[in-house]
């Protein structure tokens, strides 16, 4: 199932600055559980965070809502309708998750009633910002971006330091390369493969209706991270709707007719897929919030009210305007002048909750990435 690629299919170039936990030499679950010892310390004090001042009340929703996802994860494993490799691919995460709940040593928290898989799972609710965008160039390539942002608690800095973890795929020997939040496994954050896939998603703000019931979203993220050449990540929506939460996610792949780019909003048993044309100088931009051509898809999921919606619309304008020049003139220089930007104040690209950032270029023989701790600086 899947390529089996023994050398790289591109020339990937990668001028990063972030700490890289080697791990491609492990099976998949043991990657996932040395990444749960890595951040164990971390995953503690944000558990001691997370349970705060909680209720009664809440603890037993969340309980109710995790135990609901992992049986879903499990019964769509053994339904008889869905893809063998779709089917293998749930069982994998599944051991993936235990794994890196062993790894974290969470079987010694003491949080009554709760299991170690359980608060694993509990984790994965989370959905940090972002901001992203592609841009076509001229003969074909694509210009990317994206930023991991989070805003820090009062008593807890999330990311204590950011890292990246570099393991093998379970299907062939693909390399993936993937930003680490502390307490999320691999997917929703940012992504490359060996192969020449790019993956990286914005959180969206949505409805109450939307954290209800359904997997969850992160898992759709590392679905479709290991799985791109079997199936599409809308249809993987498609198969294991409703989703708790979403995201708008991003996929950036080479292929016979070109560099192909596709971002899919989604939530609950709703998406929107958008193709990135093949036209110079068109470009796709995601802030948090919904996009333009999402349409009613935002009317009905879109939290409502949604007073910042008008600095994510306002920071979308901007880049826009950046990118409103001659595609010849747009390059990966261009990219890191706008993700240094500080226009905008709090709300500007370059601004003090971005905990990294990603950007480069994908063409038809070679992938270059820079990726780097923080907001980005100008270039000299």
């Amino acid at each position: 199932m899947g390529k089996d690629v023994t050398e790289p299919a591109f020339d990937i170039k990668v001028n990063n600055s972030i700490p890289v936990l080697e791990l491609a030499s492990l099976s998949i679950g043991d990657a996932h559980e040395e990444l749960g010892r890595s951040v164990s310390a971390q995953i503690h004090r944000i558990l001691e965070s997370r349970f705060k001042g909680t209720t009664p009340e809440w603890i037993s929703a969340s309980q109710s809502m995790v135990r609901s996802q992992l049986a879903r994860i499990e019964n769509h494993s053994r339904e008889p309708s869905l893809p063998s490799y779709l089917k293998e691919s749930l069982r994998i995460y599944l051991d993936c998750l235990w794994h890196w709940s062993r790894g974290t040593g969470l079987f010694n928290a003491d949080y009554r009633g709760w299991t170690d898989f359980e608060l694993a799972m509990l984790l994965q609710d989370d959905h940090p910002g972002c901001q992203s965008g592609v841009y076509r160039q001229p003969l074909g390539s694509v210009l990317f971006w994206h930023t991991e942002e989070d805003v820090d608690e009062s008593d807890l800095r999330r990311v204590d330091q950011p890292r990246l973890m570099r393991f093998r795929s379970p299907f062939g020997s693909t390399e993936i390369t993937s930003f680490i939040y502390p307490d999320l496994l691999p997917g929703p954050n940012f992504n490359w493969r060996s192969d020449g896939l790019l993956q990286f998603a914005d959180s969206l703000l949505l409805q109450p209706e939307c954290r209800r019931e359904g997997v969850p979203a992160n898992l759709i993220a590392w679905l479709s991270l290991l799985l791109e050449g079997e199936i599409r990540a809308a249809q993987i929506i498609e198969f294991l709707q409703p989703i708790f939460d979403g995201y708008a996610l991003f996929r950036l792949y080479p292929q016979l007719e070109g560099i192909a780019c596709t971002r899919v909003e989604f939530a609950l048993d709703r998406f929107q897929e958008t193709n990135l044309s093949l036209e110079p100088g068109v470009l796709l931009v995601q802030t948090n919030a919904f996009s333009a051509q999402s349409g009613s898809l935002a009317q009905r999921l879109e939290r409502t009210p949604f007073p910042s919606r008008r600095h994510y619309e306002a920071r979308v304008r901007r880049a826009e305007k950046a990118l409103g020049v001659s595609p010849d003139l747009v390059d990966p220089t261009r990219i890191q002048k706008i993700l240094a930007s500080q226009e905008g104040g709090r709300w500007a690209f370059a601004n003090r909750d971005v905990k990294a950032h990603l950007f480069g270029r994908l063409s038809a023989d070679s992938l270059e990435i820079n990726c780097h701790p923080g907001m980005a600086v100008k270039p000299r």
